[in-house]
C-alpha cells in the first residue's frame, strides 16, 4: 500500500520556488518517487488530492525542554517531582508538539534519563511521537544556570568524566551552560560560568564520538570562549557582536536565537518580577544581534525554548513571525525550520522533501510564503508517512 499526494504545490526545503503539480509517492515511511507524470494507482493506495494545497517538510524545533509544560510555574517546581511522572508529562508535551506539525525536536536539557528513555521508546515504535534528539542532563557549574536539571561540574576533569557518562547513558549531543540566564535567581545572563578549560574538555570528548556540543550563551565573553573551543551551536547568543557573528559565519557555527521566549518572560505578569526585569533588558540587544546575524549570513536555526515559563509548543509559530519581523524572508524562515535545522541536528533522513527521505510532511490549505501564520492553522500532519490523526487511533 502506498500513499500518493497528487498534484501538490511543493516547498521542498531546498528550492527557492514552489514546485507545482508534483505527485509524491510514499511507501513504508519513505518517499519513493516524485514526478509530474501520471502515477499508477491501485485499489489499496491512499490518495490525497493536493491540487489546491501546499506540501512542505515537517517543522523542526531545535531548542525545547519536554520535561516542562510551558506554564508559568512548572519550570520552578518540577525538580521536586518523581522521574516517572516527569517522563509521562514529557510524553504528553511531545504529543502536543507533534500535533502542531513539529515532527522533530532537539531536547536541550532534562532530568536524569527521562527524555533519553522517551526517545528510546518512540524510536522502538512503542509510542507515537516526534523524532527526538536529546542530551539528557545539561552540564553546568555548581549552582550554575538551571542547575536543578543539570549535572554539576567543576574543573576539566569533572567536565570530561561527565561528558563520557552522558554518552554512556545515550546522549545524542552535549549541552553546556556557558553563561548565566533569566530563570535562575541571583545570576545575570551576561555572566560567564563554565571556563575555557571545562568547555574544551567537553568538546574534545564529543569530537571523539563525532558528536556535537550546544552552548547556552548570553554574554559576549562566554560566546567568544565557546567559539574559541569550536562549540557547534550557540543557543540564544544575546550579546554576540559583529566580531563574534563573523567568526560564527566563518566556522559554520549554528545560531539558535529563541527570540520569542524572552519577550514572553519580559511582559507576562505571571512570571516572577526578577525574571521579567532581566528579560526586558535583553530584548533590544537580542533583536540587534539577530539583525546582524541575518545580514552576515550566519546559519540560523529555529528554536523556541518551548516548555520554559509561559512558552508552550505553540510559541513556535510566534517565533517564525518574529524571525520574519527582524529581517528573514519567509523562505529563509521555512528553511531554518526544515533543511537547515535538520543539517544542524544531523537528521540526514529528514528536513527536505526528496526521494529516499522520511515522509515527515505538512499539507497546508494555502501558501505559507504568502503568510507564515498559515503554519499555525489547521493542517494535515504526516509522520513517517502516516497522518498523525490516524496514528493516534492506534494508541
Amino acid at each position: 500500500m502506498k500513499t500518493i499526494l497528487k498534484h501538490a504545490n511543493v516547498i521542498d526545503g531546498v528550492s527557492k520556488e514552489v514546485i507545482s503539480s508534483l505527485n509524491i509517492i510514499i511507501e513504508d515511511e519513505i518517499i519513493i518517487e516524485m514526478t509530474n507524470e501520471p502515477v499508477e494507482i491501485t485499489k489499496n493506495d491512499i490518495v490525497i488530492d493536493c491540487s489546491t494545497q501546499y506540501v512542505m517538510p515537517g517543522l523542526i524545533d531545535a531548542h525545547v525542554h519536554l520535561i516542562w509544560n510551558g506554564s508559568a510555574e512548572d519550570e520552578f517546581i518540577m525538580h521536586d517531582q518523581d522521574d516517572s511522572f516527569i517522563a509521562l508529562k514529557a510524553y504528553r508535551n511531545a504529543l502536543r508538539t507533534l500535533s502542531l506539525g513539529i515532527t522533530s525536536v532537539r531536547d536541550v536539557g532534562s532530568i536524569h534519563r527521562t527524555i533519553i528513555e522517551l526517545r528510546n521508546t518512540i524510536n522502538q515504535g512503542l509510542l507515537l511521537g516526534p523524532t527526538i534528539i536529546c542530551c539528557g542532563e545539561a552540564l553546568s557549574m555548581t549552582g550554575g544556570h538551571v542547575y536543578h536539571i543539570c549535572k554539576e561540574i567543576d574543573g576539566p576533569h569533572e567536565a570530561r568524566k561527565a561528558t563520557r557518562q552522558l554518552f554512556k547513558d545515550g546522549a545524542d549531543f552535549i549541552k553546556v551552560m556557558a553563561t548565566g540566564g533569566m530563570t535562575t535567581f541571583g545570576e545575570e545572563p551576561g555572566s560567564s560560568q563554565l571556563t575555557k578549560s571545562e568547555l574544551q574538555a567537553v568538546v574534545e570528548e564529543a569530537k571523539k564520538r563525532n558528536r556535537k556540543v550546544a552552548a547556552h550563551t548570553g554574554g559576549l565573553e562566554g560566546i567568544l570562549t565557546c567559539l574559541e573551543v569550536k562549540i557547534d551551536t550557540i543557543e540564544h547568543g544575546i550579546y554576540a557582536n559583529e566580531v563574534a557573528l563573523r567568526q560564527m559565519k566563518e566556522q559554520g557555527t549554528y545560531l539558535i536565537p529563541t527570540l520569542e521566549v524572552y519577550k514572553r518572560l519580559a511582559y507576562d505578569e505571571r512570571v516572577p518580577e526578577w525574571v521579567r526585569i532581566k528579560s526586558e533588558k535583553v530584548l533590544d540587544p537580542h533583536r540587534s544581534m539577530m539583525k546582524i546575524a541575518i545580514d552576515l549570513g550566519v546559519k540560523i536555526v529555529t528554536g523556541t525554548d518551548a516548555g520554559s515559563s509561559v512558552t508552550g509548543p505553540d510559541a513556535y509559530f510566534d517565533e517564525l513571525l518574529f524571525m520574519e519581523d527582524v529581517g528573514m524572508t519567509p523562505m529563509q524562515v521555512i528553511q531554518a525550520s526544515t533543511r537547515v535545522a535538520a543539517e544542524c541536528l544531523d537528521l540526514k533522513d529528514r528536513g527536505v522533501i526528496a526521494v529516499g527521505r522520511k515522509a515527515d510532511l505538512l499539507i497546508l490549505p494555502s501558501n505559507p510564503l504568502d503568510d507564515l501564520s498559515v503554519l499555525s492553522k489547521k493542517k494535515k500532519v504526516l509522520k513517517n508517512g502516516k497522518t498523525v490523526n490516524d496514528c493516534l487511533m492506534d494508541y
